[in-house]
């Protein structure tokens, strides 16, 4: 059997996204294309009805994301991001044994620890290129799980978690009545296809957090969504706050759906073509290496031995903001997350990646 040590997380509020004005901001995963135009209509259209009260549960949002995903509106519960879908999670199921596989989002231990509980590690192995193991999985049940939590894709890593695994996964914990969410907010970068919601729609243990704002880069507005078994998202539904999303927020995501699947399209093959463009680049630079990816980031290792900075300063120097995850439980110094963006931004990277080992 592996060696299974259970790290208690603690309360970790970095986070990527806040780069100065200015500054090429590669520490944020969102699409490179940004909004699509018919979002930014909408957007500007919904002043009109500011004045009025959304409603309360975004009632047709969720329907429209029900239709998507061919489950029932009453499976759906939609929120201020997937962010505040955590943290409902944490303080409505209240697990008392809770797995989180890292590296990973932090708010997902934090929302635990805030909900006044702790927070297990499931140390998701470098040599395996960081992806979760169902090995691990069965040992924390054996442990007491009582929920486990798992990014798929996972950030900052880029591993991905099979949906056969993720349904075996899925199974196991519903057969011991432990919690399993699996995180989401990245895999419109990988296709519908691949998604665990039909299961989660089915099994009354199976959660799974979904995100508008990264494939559609909407993080300002905040706005997310998860799928549960009926009474599961019954439950959240009544415990989450009243208008939690706007009346901006509701009609940006509709407009989002609208266009939805063309512009998933459009932007994974962008994506798929920049990212192996950067891959390639920054791999044939001897002291980085890069992580399998399947999604819109990459995570790098980057031997900084000898140098007079982080490489997280030297691309600060050359107006270039990337996340350093060398607090990040699960990582260490010298890893970073960046987004691929567009060529002409990825190639100020790669230039500013090679002018830090010259």
């Amino acid at each position: 059997m592996m060696k299974f040590e259970p790290i208690e997380l603690q309360l970790d509020r970095t986070h990527g996204g806040a780069a100065s004005p200015g500054v090429v901001d590669f520490s944020a995963s969102l699409n490179p294309l940004g909004p699509p135009p018919q979002a930014l209509a909408a957007y500007h259209d919904a002043a009109a009805f500011i004045a009025r009260y959304p409603s309360p549960d975004a009632s047709d949002l969720a329907r429209r994301l029900a239709r998507r995903h061919r489950v029932a509106p009453d499976n759906v519960v939609v929120g201020n991001g997937s962010t505040q879908l955590i943290h409902l999670l944490a303080r409505t199921l209240r697990p008392r044994c809770p797995f989180v596989a890292i590296p990973t989002f932090s708010e997902i231990a934090n929302a635990m620890i805030v909900a006044g509980g702790a927070a297990y590690a499931m140390l998701a192995r470098r040599e395996r290129g960081f992806a979760i193991e169902i090995g691990q999985v069965e040992q924390a049940l054996e442990r007491g799980a009582d929920a486990l939590f798992i990014g798929r894709p996972n950030s900052p890593t880029g591993a991905m978690l099979s949906i056969g695994d993720a349904i075996e996964i899925g199974a196991r914990c519903s057969s011991r009545g432990c919690w399993c969410v699996f995180d989401e907010a990245f895999i419109d970068f990988v296709g519908e296809e691949h998604s665990a919601i039909r299961r989660a729609a089915e099994d009354s243990h199976v959660i799974v957090l979904r995100s508008m704002t990264k494939m559609f880069a909407i993080a300002g507005l905040r706005l997310g969504y998860l799928v549960a078994g009926r009474d599961t998202a019954r439950r959240l539904r009544e415990a989450i706050e009243p208008w939690s999303v706007n009346v901006v927020a509701e009609r940006v995501g509709n407009a989002c759906l609208d266009v939805a699947d063309d512009f998933a399209v459009r932007s994974r093959t962008l994506i798929a073509s920049e990212r192996t463009h950067l891959v390639g680049a920054l791999n044939s630079i001897e002291g980085i290496r890069v992580y399998k990816s399947s999604v819109n980031f990459l995570m790098l290792e980057v031997a900084e031995h000898g140098h007079a900075t982080r490489f997280a300063q030297h691309a600060l120097s050359r107006g270039m903001a990337v996340r350093d995850l060398g607090d990040l439980p699960g990582c260490s110094p010298g890893m970073y997350r960046v987004a691929v963006r567009l060529r002409e931004e990825n190639e100020q990277l790669i230039a500013a990646a090679r002018a830090y080992f010259d």
